[in-house]
């Protein structure tokens, strides 16, 4: 029996699967990361050009020759040629495109022979249909936005085990929304954690997968690790393969890190005896050896995280997933919560010492003078179960397993009370801090108050764009009364939104005056509300004008509230 999925096709995607794609990444003022998925092995140039005007300009134009000869285009376009001569990496590819101009819109295409008809044709294989552009970062500070989602698990399980899609509705007011921005101020998008579900709903799951084809030859344990990496490929090219989420990441530069769901359910956090939350006790397995299936499932899905998400952020070293980046005087860092998680550590159970102390170092350099705002991604909240107060009682001894997950969580108090500190330190020294998550299944923001110094630091969370079934971590929040209470370390925090639907975020930024919003949107409306009003959360208040209202407001998508963030 084979165990690979390659050249399957019985898997009941309800979607087209992922052929061939780009995503743009790490930007700068004068550089950019493209990632194309080829679906084929071919030579290859990835066309780069300046966009004057409107992209319907002469070379756009001459995209849709065939064959197309890459002699004709102007001398001004820049080429970059590479080969995928296997399948090792599935057809993805990196191309790092310099000698880029500051604050200009460019577009791009793939070049590359087409075997169609039995002979091949030199032809564009994306960027002739449809413009692919992206634009670089301007020089100094101006005012911009940034985008932030998480969570997208567009199926669900119907009568007779087949799958249909849901709540796509989002993703394409998010596109709709990013576009009239991209035009205007918008920046880069952050994609803050479970990009796809590799245990999603039960008919597409590969755990569910590996507990039908867990088997022994021998000696040898199987699926081996080369078959579930197919089996992970097949989650992204099925994930991704809905155009709303193509558009997207092909248009504008977009910052990714993985959470559990890339990998499967609560990665990391359960005990090693727990192994039978993933993989079942089976007659003549012993504990040991479904361990080892496990692992390897992890070492399959960070193969291909590195292949689909982090190839493209800004380069770091072999299996290191935390990262940053700057926009002017605009600082961020990027978290890896899932890859070092082991809650079975003595210590640094989430981040794992060697990261946590790379970030602190990170940190120590930052000078008011230079940063005017950090902005710190974490998949997973800093504050949430301690916002649920006594309403969790007693549920707490009997959601273990789900809510370990969680910062706050007691298993945690050491690392959280180091990182808060951490974070509270760069506070005191003139520096705006926010973090950003994901994970939850519900949009919030939190005013959070050192108790001490009185410092102020916000934590803003977008979750699910599309899979808005509340995670139970999600639902005890939604269902909590009180919006004000102390952290387990004794700070103050206080509640300013929250949002039980599907959504997405923005962050608006304004270095020169000195002012940071965030932007939710949604399908829904918040109890009470009209139908296509403007709507804000109890205290909160909202300083946009009739002007930007409008101009914030996409078809079908409302823009639920604009929380202005307020650090004194």
């Amino acid at each position: 029996m084979s165990d690979s999925l390659i050249y399957k096709s019985v898997r009941p995607w309800p979607n087209k699967r992922l052929k061939a794609m780009a995503i743009v990444g790490h930007t700068t003022t004068s550089t950019s990361r493209i990632w194309v998925r080829t679906g084929a092995l071919q030579r290859f140039c990835l066309i780069v050009y300046p966009i004057q005007g409107n992209t319907n300009n002469a070379i756009f134009k001459s995209l849709l020759s065939v064959p197309f000869r890459l002699r004709a285009l102007p001398k001004s376009v820049k080429r970059y040629r590479f080969s995928v001569p296997d399948y090792s990496r599935d057809t993805t590819h990196v191309v790092d495109v310099q000698g880029l101009d500051p604050g200009t819109c460019y577009g791009y295409a793939l070049w590359g022979h087409d075997p169609g008809g039995g002979k091949a044709t030199n032809r564009i294989l994306l960027g002739h249909d449809r413009p692919l552009s992206f634009r670089t970062l301007p020089e100094g500070d101006k005012p911009f936005n940034f985008a932030f989602f998480s969570c997208h698990m567009p199926y669900e399980k119907t009568l007779f085990r087949r799958t249909r899609t849901v709540n796509m509705d989002t993703w394409e007011a998010m596109q709709r929304a990013l576009s009239r921005h991209g035009e205007k101020d918008l920046r880069f998008v952050i994609a803050a954690g479970d990009q796809v579900y590799a245990d999603g709903v039960p008919t597409l799951s590969i755990w569910e997968l590996l507990k039908k084809r867990m088997r022994k030859s021998g000696s040898k344990l199987l699926p081996r690790q080369s078959d579930m990496v197919t089996w992970y490929r097949d989650i992204y090219r099925g994930y991704w393969g809905f155009d709303p989420i193509q558009q997207v990441y092909s248009s504008h530069p977009t910052y990714m890190v993985w959470d559990d769901h890339e990998i499967g359910d609560g990665w990391g956090s359960f005990k090693t005896g727990e192994i039978g939350r993933i993989v079942p006790r089976k007659r003549g397995w012993s504990r040991g050896e479904r361990w080892i299936l496990a692992q390897r499932m992890f070492e399959a899905a960070r193969q291909v995280y590195n292949e689909y998400e982090h190839c493209h952020n800004p380069a770091t070293p072999s299996k290191q997933y935390d990262y940053s980046f700057r926009c002017g005087s605009i600082a961020f860092y990027v978290l890896d919560g899932r890859g070092q998680r082991n809650i079975n550590r003595s210590s640094y159970k989430i981040l794992g010492e060697e990261q946590f102390e790379r970030f602190v170092k990170w940190l120590d350099k930052l000078q008011p003078d230079e940063t005017k705002y950090l902005f710190v991604i974490s998949a997973v909240p800093l504050l949430h179960l301690s916002a649920l107060g006594a309403k969790l009682g007693s549920l707490k001894k009997n959601l273990q397993d789900d809510l370990r997950d969680s910062w706050d969580h007691p298993l945690h108090d050491d690392e959280r009370k180091e990182f808060t500190d951490a974070l509270f330190a760069v506070a005191k020294r003139g520096i705006r801090v926010s973090i950003l998550s994901g994970d939850v299944h519900a949009a919030a923001a939190f005013r959070i108050e050192e108790k001490k110094s009185g410092q102020v630091m916000y934590q803003l969370t977008s979750s699910a764009i599309t899979y808005n079934v509340p995670r139970v971590s999600g639902w005890l929040l939604a269902a909590a009364a009180a919006g004000r209470g102390r952290t387990r370390d004794g700070h103050q925090f206080e509640r300013v939104a929250l949002y039980s639907d599907s959504n997405f975020a923005m962050v608006h930024v304004d270095p020169v005056r000195d002012r940071v919003e965030f932007r939710l949107y949604g399908q829904g409306q918040f109890p009470g509300a009209e139908k296509g009003e403007w709507c804000i959360p109890a205290h909160t208040s909202s300083v946009a004008t009739e002007e930007e209202r409008a101009w914030a407001n996409p078809p079908g998508a409302h823009a639920i509230a604009t929380i202005p963030l307020e650090f004194t």
